[in-house]
């Protein structure tokens, strides 16, 4: 089984969509309304954005909140 956490698993997705979308950390933050350094905090599992945040950012990668959570279970 997988030893990443819920956490890492959705941060990774948001991370590999931004690229898709060919976006910044820097980019992303500032559409999201964050700093750059959070938007790396999330994508390596390390802080959880707030449900503002999360509606921002599939709004930004133009997502559905599932798609943060593909793969899961």
């Amino acid at each position: 089984m997988d030893k990443k956490t819920f956490q890492e698993k959705y941060g990774l997705n948001i991370k590999i969509e931004r690229i898709r979308h060919k976006i910044t950390q820097e980019e992303l933050a500032e559409k999201a309304g964050c700093s750059a350094v959070h938007i790396g905090y999330i994508e390596r599992g390390i802080k959880c954005p707030t449900m503002y945040q999360f509606l921002r950012i599939a709004k930004i990668l133009e997502l559905d909140l599932n798609s943060f959570f593909k793969d899961f279970v």
